[in-house]
């Protein structure tokens, strides 16, 4: 966006404003009520500066307000809606800039309001880019970026870190905005990028995941990204193995809606909405499709340190931080995880740390009794060879095994989700390969943590034992019923047993 060169210096034009009420001769008691200090993004765009004005004027009394600034990137002010004065500003190419607003009213002491304008920020070392999925988790969201904007008041985004994310609106509408910091007033600013994003059709396509990160990344370019996926999840499980729920129903005797939380239970980030089911592999095509090298995705939604899932995604970032089990609704706390993922000033990002932030988090400091607290860190440059391990396991192993006695992460009266380094070491019969796999999976999973139990809102919802010396931070769907036809169609699948 082009700089524009005005040179203008004006006073505001007087307005008047009609009061009713009883008049006082003091001018000294009546005060203009408005925030002595305001902020705006480096944009063009228009200010609004809100007063009110106290004590109460006689009947038929005249209050004249008026403004005066000699600032020339002030371009125009509209008087027009009282109690409101609203500034359009020019587009700041340059540092950061600031302005003084007078106003002064009959019979009120003046006041001033200092206008801060950001200025436009140069590549960035680090962006990172939030994409909320879905509207029924709003409330969180909010909280969740709250969360940020205070690990950006505590001077986490450096000379030139951008946070950037994308929610939507509604069904079929999103925007794309930013959290900028002012160094002035130590405040985070909500700059609106794109107001008027339209979700085509039933469903976010890989395309639209691609179109959008595309645009959050040309917004903010940066020598490194990272991905924050905030929604509900369920792993690797696609939109057509769901349909298969009728005939889970009547082969296991369950509910024909397995991902329908129980009533009662504490609201989890466990599976999504209609309109926003995006299934692992299209996920990975939209991050390919937007050409943005991903250096890490942080998945703030349930189930997602899947292997199945996690496999998916070895060609399109570096790095996965995930939970094996449901995530609250709260979801990460990141006034705690942020400053990990922004260190030494955006050149490097802790994920160990950042990981390890949600566990004592959920450990420490949640107050409710429904928690859940597990997370890993997976290196997916070892996620190719941890295939080829788990193969040499497979195709040794024994199906005589009880299922019923594996680690479980959610509360399923069928379950999905079964501790992978568990099932290996259940399923095999060759020493030499048992041992490779174990070596090549600590090489996968760089970290781990977990509390000694987990919530689940499924099923008889309520809290579920982990054994921790089993606790291998990744899960499997192999030795599950639930959805057989179309788990041996994962790409996991296909690498281990064809």
């Amino acid at each position: 966006m082009r700089y524009l060169h005005h040179i203008v210096a004006f006073a505001i034009s007087i307005f008047s404003l009609a009061f009713v009420g009883c008049n006082n001769d003091d001018e000294s008691l009546y005060k203009i009520i408005v925030e002595p200090q305001v902020s705006c993004s480096y944009d063009s765009q228009q200010v609004n500066i809100e007063y009110t004005l106290s004590g109460t004027p006689a009947e038929g009394v005249v209050y004249t307000v008026t403004a005066a600034t000699t600032a020339d990137w002030i371009t125009s002010v509209d008087y027009s809606e009282t109690g409101n004065i609203a500034l359009e500003v020019e587009f700041n190419n340059g540092e950061l800039r600031t302005a003084t607003i007078e106003i002064s009213a009959t019979g009120h002491a003046k006041a001033k309001v200092k206008l801060t304008q950001l200025g436009a920020p140069t590549d960035a070392s680090h962006t990172l880019m939030y994409y909320f999925f879905g509207t029924s988790l709003s409330r969180f969201f909010d909280q969740n970026l709250d969360d940020a904007k205070k690990a950006i008041k505590d001077g986490i985004l450096g000379e030139n870190n951008r946070v950037l994310f994308f929610r939507q609106k509604g069904r079929s509408t999103a925007y794309i905005g930013e959290l900028c910091y002012d160094p002035v007033n130590k405040s985070v600013v909500e700059r609106i990028i794109d107001d008027e994003i339209i979700i085509e059709g039933a469903l976010i396509t890989p395309e639209a995941v691609g179109r959008h990160i595309t645009m959050m990344a040309k917004e903010a370019p940066a020598d490194r990204y990272g991905l924050i996926l905030a929604g509900h999840g369920h792993g690797w499980i696609t939109r057509d193995a769901l349909n298969d729920e009728a005939d889970i129903a009547s082969k296991f005797g369950c509910t024909p809606n397995m991902w329908q939380p129980a009533a009662g239970a504490e609201i989890t980030r466990a599976f999504g909405e209609n309109n926003v089911q995006v299934d692992i592999t299209e996920l990975a095509e939209g991050i390919e499709l937007s050409g943005v090298d991903i250096e890490y995705i942080l998945f703030d939604a349930c189930f997602m340190s899947n292997i199945e899932a996690i496999y998916d995604l070895r060609n399109v970032t570096d790095y996965v931080i995930a939970s094996p089990c449901e995530i609250m609704g709260r979801g990460f706390p990141y006034h705690r995880t942020l400053p990990f993922l922004f260190q030494a000033n955006g050149a490097s990002s802790d994920l160990v740390g950042a990981a390890e932030s949600y566990y004592k988090y959920y450990r420490d400091e949640y107050t409710s009794s429904a928690r859940c607290g597990s997370v890993a860190v997976y290196d997916c440059a070892e996620l190719e060879a941890l295939a080829e391990a788990m193969r040499a396991v497979v195709a040794t192993a024994t199906d005589d095994y009880n299922a019923s006695m594996l680690q479980t992460y959610e509360g399923q009266p069928v379950h999905i989700f079964y501790d992978l380094g568990q099932w290996a070491e259940t399923v095999a019969t060759d020493y030499a390969a048992l041992q490779a796999f174990r070596d090549q999976l600590s090489r996968a999973v760089i970290a781990k943590y977990t509390l000694s139990s987990f919530y689940s809102a499924y099923g008889v919802y309520g809290t579920y034992p982990i054994d921790e010396d089993i606790y291998s931070g990744v899960t499997t769907s192999a030795p599950s019923d639930a959805y057989p036809a179309e788990w041996i169609d994962t790409n996991w699948y296909k690498a281990v047993w064809e």
